[in-house]
């Protein structure tokens, strides 16, 4: 069994935003020689939450018109949406997600630069 970690940043632009990270996930995974396993994404802000889901347009737009009626996008400290860390399966050193899923930070707060940790444990 081996491990495998790395740090990513990402920038917000907007608050809510949605960025896909799932490319530098697999980069990551890739870089790691580690074909089977699990990838553990987390967030280092609280504020900026993690899904894993469609990146559809009409989806997202859903997405921020549910958060709007909300009356914001975090209760108590904590995101209404997402959380701060995924784990997914890697599988002959791919991530095993949907057709259409992709891995976004979701951003609730105030735009900027993000940190995203990357640990992949496996063989």
């Amino acid at each position: 069994m081996r491990t495998h970690q790395c740090e990513c940043t990402v920038s917000t632009l907007a608050v809510p935003d949605f960025v896909d990270i799932t490319d530098d996930v697999q980069a990551s995974l890739a870089d790691s020689g580690i074909c089977d396993g699990h990838v553990t994404i987390f967030s280092r802000s609280s504020s900026s939450p993690l899904i894993a889901n469609e990146r559809e347009s009409g989806l997202l737009k859903d997405i921020k018109a549910a958060m709007a009626r909300l009356d914001g996008s975090l209760r108590d400290g904590r995101p209404i949406i997402g959380s701060a860390s995924l784990m997914l399966p890697a599988v002959a050193g791919k991530l095993r997600l949907g057709t259409w899923q992709r891995v976004l930070l979701v951003e609730l707060s105030q735009a900027g630069p993000r940190s995203v940790v990357v640990q992949i444990v496996g063989e």
